[in-house]
């Protein structure tokens, strides 16, 4: 496979979105508000799901035993640290795969290496390599097809080994312990943050999540872990204390999440520094200079637009945070809209005292229902903060929410990093970003 993209036409364009629309394909339905679960049963859950994976990766040749990993998890931050990670390490002379989830505008974006994402044949050879073993598996495992997960996270294992990367960041995607990227062996996993998110599906409680998310450390690897609570700080000691390493804790005084995440990511990189990795000093300036798509991103616009993917209590408090020190001098206006498993009353009651009116949306996205605009509509009326107005389609909502800012206005989006991504692409066109392999194109849409 080629390391850099050379000219991609029309034919590879569509190879590329014909090999997505087989990986969508594999979607089973809506995704809907998560069973609540007990520890038990998130367990029992848990070890089936990550049984049936690694029989599958045993059916493509474990391609994941192929690659050295550092391992990203947390309630909060752990995408902007993995790249953050994977940017400095590139900048030491490594090669080094980046995998976060979930993507913005193109699937590509789970597939990258060295800062550009994989090219469209790339993904078409890929999925090629793996659809007969799909049907295989289909007709000779009891669970039946592999699931939408378990394809995209074996294709990025096969994509990294095909490229032959020195070390890969993987994110997780939920918890930890059961999620399908924990069939990995990291040099080093870190856990970014603990909060109240996905609570119903690892166990109901704080201790329970820290728990899950503990699962990511292993024998032999470093253990890091950010800023916790104190009440989700010993489930995460007790782990390592069983598999017999020592839980190096980093604290941040700062308020501002994007220095948090940086002072986490240098932790990450003195660490595999003295794992017997060459990190250059131009780590420090990649890390800084490195922000992910779609979290608290400026648009490249005359006028002050945001576009931040905070979707749960943790991430709406931080923006609102970063909001109250970035306000222009005229009306600061939102664009807010959820998918249908989320609740808007963790989101607005952060956000809307940082806005001065607000419209509500609903995300766009295949296989997830939005929270509907009467439901998170109401919740603002609920707070006092009815919106200005309700459109559905994100595009219109932006532009109703433009024009109620006014000269001199901004506009922030948030609620859903789908909905960024909806709204990205008025100026960064998804066509533009298959084409030339970055989320930066050099042709902006607006």
């Amino acid at each position: 496979m080629e390391t850099q993209p050379v000219q991609i036409d029309d034919v590879e364009l569509e190879a590329g979105r014909a090999a997505a629309r087989y990986i969508n394909s594999l979607i089973r339905g809506a995704s809907s508000p998560t069973t609540p679960r007990t520890r038990q049963q998130s367990v029992e859950v848990g070890e089936r799901r990550i049984a049936r994976f690694r029989r599958f990766l045993k059916c493509l040749g474990n391609p994941q035993d192929s690659v050295r990993y550092v391992h990203v998890g947390g309630t909060s931050g752990k995408g902007s640290v993995a790249a953050k990670v994977a940017a400095g390490l590139t900048a030491s002379g490594l090669t080094t795969g980046l995998h976060c989830t979930p993507y913005l505008q193109t699937v590509l974006e789970k597939f990258e290496c060295d800062g550009r994402l994989a090219r469209p044949a790339e993904l078409a050879e890929l999925v090629s390599w793996i659809r007969p073993h799909v049907d295989a598996f289909a007709r000779n495992d009891p669970g039946g097809r592999p699931t939408y997960g378990m394809v995209c996270v074996a294709l990025t294992l096969e994509f990294f080994r095909r490229r032959g990367v020195d070390i890969a960041v993987m994110e997780v995607g939920s918890g930890g312990r059961y999620d399908l990227t924990n069939v990995v062996k990291p040099e080093l996993a870190i856990i970014t943050s603990v909060g109240a998110d996905h609570l119903k599906s690892l166990g109901g409680t704080l201790e329970n999540v820290a728990w899950h998310k503990a699962g990511i450390f292993k024998p032999g690897a470093m253990a890091m872990a950010g800023s916790i609570p104190d009440i989700a700080r010993e489930p995460l000691r007790q782990e390592a204390k069983n598999i017999g390493v020592r839980l190096v804790e980093i604290s941040s005084s700062s308020t501002d999440f994007r220095e948090t995440n940086c002072v986490l990511a240098r932790a990450v990189l003195s660490g595999l520094n003295d794992r017997g990795f060459s990190i250059s000093d131009h780590s420090s300036m990649a890390i800084s200079q490195t922000g992910l798509a779609g979290r608290f991103e400026q648009m490249p616009d005359h006028r002050v637009v945001y576009l931040d993917g905070a979707h749960n209590r943790d991430k709406a408090h931080a923006l609102a945070m970063l909001l109250q020190k970035s306000k222009p001098s005229g009306l600061t206006v939102g664009v807010f809209g959820m998918v249908g498993y989320r609740a808007a009353a963790d989101v607005l009651p952060s956000l809307l005292p940082q806005v001065s009116g607000w419209v509500a949306t609903e995300p766009q996205v295949y296989g997830k229902n939005p929270l509907s605009l009467n439901q998170i509509a109401a919740t603002g009326a609920e707070l006092g903060r009815p919106p200005a107005c309700q459109i559905a389609e994100p595009k219109a909502a932006m532009d109703a929410a433009i024009d109620i800012a006014g000269p001199g206005g901004a506009v922030v989006c948030a609620g859903s990093v789908y909905l960024a991504g909806n709204l990205r692409a008025l100026w960064y066109p998804t066509d533009a970003i298959e084409r030339q392999g970055t989320m930066w194109p050099t042709v902006c849409g607006r």
